[in-house]
C-alpha cells in the first residue's frame, strides 16, 4: 500500500541510518521530515539527498530537549495537519572500560539515546492519539542484547529504549499506534569507525583486524547496510504492520540466533 499520503518525522536524520530511512520512506511516497539537531548536517543530508532526486524537508529538533521536540511536532502537524510517523534514530556512543568510564560522558550518552526516546515518544503520542493512528519506530541495537567490552554504557542505554518500545506499545496498543524497535547489528556508518576504531585500539589491534572479527562472529558472513535497516523501518512504517507492536527486531546477520 506503500507510505502516500503519511507524514514521517525522522530523528537523527542526519545520521548515515537516518538518511537510508529518509531515502526509503520518500521513495515510498511518504511526507517525509529529516530532523536533527545541528543545522549544518541536516542541511547535508537534505542536499545529498536532493542530488539523488529524492525530496525531504528538514527541521532542527534536539531530543533531550522537551521544547524543541514539541514545537517541532507541532510545527508538523499545523502544518500537514497530522503525524502518522515517528523514527527516532538520534543517538551517540562512547566506548571505554566501566573502570575509566566518565560519569559526565555517561549522562550524555543516556540523555541523548534513552531519555531523548522517551521525549521523542511523549511528543508525539498526543497528536497520534487525536487521529487513533501512528507509527513510532526506535533505531536500538543489538547491543541491548549482547554485551561486549567497552561498550557498557551504549548497551545500557539501548537497553532502556528496548524497555521503553515494550512498555509504551502495551499502552497505546488499543488506540491505533504501534511502538516497535529496529535493532541492528554492525554497519559501517561513521558512528561504526568511530566506535570500533576505539574498541580497536582498547584490545590493541587494528581496526581492520577487529572489524573482520566482526565480520567472523556474524553468521551470514557480512554486515548489515544501511538498505537492510531501512526496509524494515519502511515496511513497519506501512498500515498493514498493524499487528506488529511491542517488537524488537535484530537486523544483524544472525549475530543473536546463537
Amino acid at each position: 500500500m506503500g507510505l502516500d499520503k503519511r507524514v514521517c518525522l525522522v530523528l537523527g536524520g542526519a545520521g548515515d541510518i537516518g538518511a537510508a530511512i529518509c531515502k526509503r520512506l520518500a521513495e515510498s511516497d511518504a511526507t517525509v521530515i529529516l530532523a536533527g539537531r545541528s543545522e549544518e548536517k541536516v542541511q547535508a543530508a537534505v542536499d545529498e539527498l536532493a542530488a539523488a532526486d529524492i525530496a525531504v524537508h528538514s527541521a532542527i529538533v534536539d531530543v533531550t530537549d522537551v521544547a524543541s521536540c514539541k514545537n517541532a511536532i507541532s510545527e508538523i502537524v499545523s502544518k500537514y495537519g497530522k503525524l502518522d510517523v515517528l523514527v527516532n534514530s538520534a543517538g551517540i556512543s562512547d566506548i571505554a572500560p566501566v573502570l575509566l568510564g566518565k560519569i559526565a560522558n555517561w549522562k550524555s550518552v543516556l540523555e541523548t539515546n534513552t531519555l531523548g526516546a522517551f521525549i521523542a515518544s511523549q511528543a508525539a503520542l498526543r497528536p497520534m492519539i487525536s487521529k487513533r493512528y501512528g507509527r513510532i519506530i526506535h533505531i536500538g541495537s543489538i547491543s541491548a542484547e549482547v554485551g561486549a567490552p567497552y561498550n557498557a554504557i551504549y548497551a545500557a542505554s539501548k537497553a532502556g529504549v528496548a524497555g521503553l518500545v515494550r512498555s509504551l506499545a502495551l499502552e497505546v496498543a488499543g488506540l491505533g499506534i504501534t511502538v516497535n524497535g529496529v535493532q541492528p547489528g554492525y554497519v559501517r556508518t561513521k558512528l561504526f569507525h568511530q566506535t570500533q576504531g576505539a574498541r580497536a585500539k582498547l584490545k590493541g589491534v587494528t581496526l581492520e583486524k577487529h572489524e573482520q572479527s566482526l565480520v567472523d562472529d556474524t553468521p551470514t558472513g557480512t554486515l548489515v547496510s544501511l538498505e537492510d535497516v531501512a526496509s524494515l523501518v519502511e515496511y513497519l512504517a506501512r498500515e498493514e504492520s498493524q499487528s506488529i507492536t511491542g517488537q524488537l527486531l535484530n537486523v544483524d546477520g544472525g549475530r543473536t540466533a546463537r
